[in-house]
């Protein structure tokens, strides 16, 4: 029997429910999920497409991974010594590093296309929608890098609430627009609209972490106010 009584269970269980509920709150592979169905929308093809340009994305996107977890202690030793001039230093030369491999990356794969996409699929008449869509591939990788770098660098100034909320926000848009958009203009306007919602979060981390890696100008400042 619980302590609490009638009126307050059925309240503390839906407060609880619901914290749970957001801390296992994943907008990326929702957005991922809603992109597909929007891609089968227009047809099994596009479906196929979509996919297989996903999993290449993710390949690549690898890369960024390991340089972004690579800037986490970086970043948190220097925020520990109030450093934001070795802060901003480090997450600029990790953002250059994950951009460059990623595009060498990219590039290749456009280049060996003729190669790497009969990996992927047999169809004949789905291999050359996935031709055309590569050059896609680099604008999403691209994008898609840049934000993430700068959200490890957030995660290493233990401020993660803005790195989600712009995840949310310019995310929770692109599903809201995905199924109109894939409607009018097909695979390649659903994955511009990505592209664009990827950019559009890097600039929102890019502010946050500007603004959050900005505490050693303000303690510096304080004496000479005062």
């Amino acid at each position: 029997m619980s302590a609490l009584p009638n009126h307050v269970a059925p309240a503390r269980l839906v407060a609880v429910a619901t914290q749970e509920l957001v801390e296992h709150l994943d907008p990326v592979l929702a957005v991922e999920t809603i992109l597909t169905f929007a891609a089968a929308r227009i047809g099994t093809d596009s479906a196929a497409v979509h996919g297989i340009g996903i999993s290449l994305v993710n390949l690549i996107f690898t890369a960024t991974v390991a340089v972004g977890q690579a800037t986490i202690p970086l970043i948190s030793d220097y925020a520990t010594k109030h450093d934001s001039v070795h802060i901003r230093r480090g997450i600029r030369a990790g953002t250059g590093l994950a951009l460059v491999v990623v595009g060498l990356i990219a590039a290749a794969v456009i280049a060996l296309s003729p190669w790497v996409v009969p990996l992927f699929t047999q169809d004949v008449d789905v291999r050359p929608q996935i031709t055309d869509l590569l050059p896609l591939v680099p604008a999403v990788v691209v994008t898609d890098a840049l934000q993430a770098v700068v959200g490890f660098g957030l995660i290493g100034l233990k401020r993660t609430v803005p790195s989600f909320l712009s995840t949310f926000i310019c995310y929770g848009s692109l599903a809201a627009v995905a199924a109109p958009v894939a409607t009018a203009g097909g695979l390649a306007a659903l994955w511009t609209a990505l592209a664009l919602a990827n950019l559009l979060q890097a600039v929102g981390k890019a502010y946050s972490f500007h603004r959050h890696s900005a505490f050693t100008e303000n303690r510096e400042h304080a004496p000479a106010a005062t």
